[in-house]
Parts: C-alpha cells; structure tokens; sequence
C-alpha cells in the first residue's frame, strides 16, 4: 500500500503539481502550494504536513528525503541522495544539492565509463537558512543549526552551527 502512495504521490507531483505557480502568486498561491506539497509528500521518506515544497522542484523518487515542520524545498531546487532537512529550514530559488560525484581515479578508463562515488548522506539541521543558487557538495555532510548560507555560496565542507558562510568555495564570514 505505501509503495503505491508513493507512485500515486510521484506521479501527481512532477505531472502536475511541480508547475502550479508558487505559494506566493496572489489568491492561488496557498492552494497550489497545498496540494504540491501533499502530493510530494506521499513519496518522500518523512514529510511534515507543514513542510513547503514550491514550483518545480525535483528531488528525485523522494525516497531519501526527509523534510522537517515548517521547512521548505525551494522554487527550482534540485536535490539528489540522501539529505535529512529539520524544523524551520528556509530555502531560496535554484538551490542545488548534490550527494554522490564521478570517480576519476582509474585513468585508464574513461571518467563517463566509471561509477559514481557512494551518497553522501546530508544532515541540514534546525533554524537554516540557504540562499538563492547555492550549492552543496558532496564534501559537506553537516550543516549546523541556525546558520546562514550567503547566496550563490558553493559549500564543500561541514558548516558549524550559527555560522553566516558566504563564497567559492563557502568559508565563515562571521559567527551569528
């Protein structure tokens, strides 16, 4: 039965529900982004009701994705493997985060001909906020509570908590 919640819940989601507009547009927006929401919730491993998936995100079948009360995939995002997002983690447009990468270690075989390196599971804890077009890495596996990640930041490395990272590849700028 969970197993076809979760077809039921892909196939809605990115047939329909991924292009409704965002929860912002005027008079629509709150429905659009309820049913989205419903919708991809039924295929994604742990989803809080109060969670906000926006207008076309992907994040693959879902099955490795947890999303937290009050928390969002934002407008755009791309997600891959496994990444744990908690409570109150915001997320700006075109963010993309990625788990797993090209080996290139043997060269006598072409890069394209080798398999990926293992998932890289992601832990993004409470109070977050990610901005608009940054990047996570495979080299990042813990992005600590109530920090901050400056937009267009390309973060390769864990993030300590109350943290404001900024940059390529992201460093700390301050401390909150």
């Amino acid at each position: 039965m969970r197993r076809l919640l979760r077809l039921l819940g892909l196939a809605s989601y990115y047939g329909l529900f991924r292009f409704l507009p965002v929860s912002y547009t005027p008079v629509v927006g709150p429905t659009c982004r309820f049913l989205r929401t419903r919708a991809a919730c039924l295929a994604l491993k742990q989803c809080a009701t109060t969670a906000n998936i926006e207008s076309h995100a992907r994040f693959g079948s879902g099955a490795r994705l947890s999303v937290g009360d009050r928390s969002g995939i934002g407008v755009n995002a791309m997600i891959t493997g496994t990444v744990d997002i908690a409570d109150n983690v915001m997320m700006g447009p075109d963010v993309v985060i990625i788990r797993h990468n090209h080996r290139s270690d043997n060269l006598s075989v072409p890069m394209i001909d080798q398999v990926h390196t293992e998932d890289v599971p992601l832990v993004i804890e409470s109070d977050v906020w990610i901005g608009t077009r940054v990047i996570i890495l495979p080299g990042c596996r813990r992005i600590g509570s109530g920090s901050i990640l400056g937009a267009g930041s390309v973060v390769t490395k864990d993030v300590p908590p109350r943290s404001v990272v900024g940059g390529n590849p992201a460093r700390v700028l301050r401390e909150r």
